[in-house]
């Protein structure tokens, strides 16, 4: 979420007030930004559409209540991440009295690298992604959340902290560990 949504453009508070625009320009704004962390999360695209439409809808039917502390930044991916969780419980659940594990997950990412291009010069920006894509899939939930949250989505430790419930200081142990691991798996396959 680049966009500022706090103070007075901070959409649930509109919402609370009876004005629906800036929640709706919200939506409309952040939808791509919730699909992308759901994506980068590991859903497929149907399902990263599904949590991305649960989290507004969750949002949606929070107004009436909520009050405003903090960055409605940090609500929202809250409110997502809580999103995310419900449906890993979901899927434990299912998967345990299905005896079978879920299948079918694509490799589809919108995560550009940063400006650095030298480790990946010969491959072209979707290899790139895909590869980083990839890559950031095989860290473990606890370090891809830390990453997504803190790298990707440029929410301050604070705001990470916060989010997952964890100290400020392993919030930069995980994001630093998450960074190191990625070179690692890059530089095994010969591009870091």
């Amino acid at each position: 979420m680049r966009e500022r949504w706090d103070g007075d453009r901070d959409p649930l508070a509109a919402l609370a007030a009876g004005e629906s625009a800036l929640f709706e320009a919200f939506v409309m704004a952040e939808m791509g930004t919730l699909l992308g962390f759901f994506r980068r999360l590991g859903a497929r695209p149907g399902e990263a559409e599904d949590l991305a439409q649960d989290t507004i809808l969750k949002l949606f039917r929070s107004a009436h209540r909520y009050q405003p502390a903090g960055r409605f930044q940090a609500y929202a991916f809250r409110a997502a991440r809580n999103v995310w969780i419900d449906s890993r419980r979901r899927a434990g659940v299912r998967e345990r009295a299905l005896g079978g594990s879920e299948e079918g997950q694509d490799d589809l990412l919108d995560v550009q690298p940063g400006s650095e291009r030298e480790p990946f010069e010969h491959l072209s920006l979707a290899e790139r992604s895909e590869l980083l894509e990839r890559a950031v899939q095989r860290l473990d939930d606890a370090h891809r959340v830390v990453f997504e949250l803190g790298v990707l989505q440029e929410l301050s430790y604070a705001e990470v902290s916060e989010l997952v419930g964890i100290p400020v200081g392993t919030v930069k142990s995980r994001v630093h560990n998450a960074v190191r691991k990625l070179r690692e798996m890059l530089s095994s396959e010969g591009l870091a």
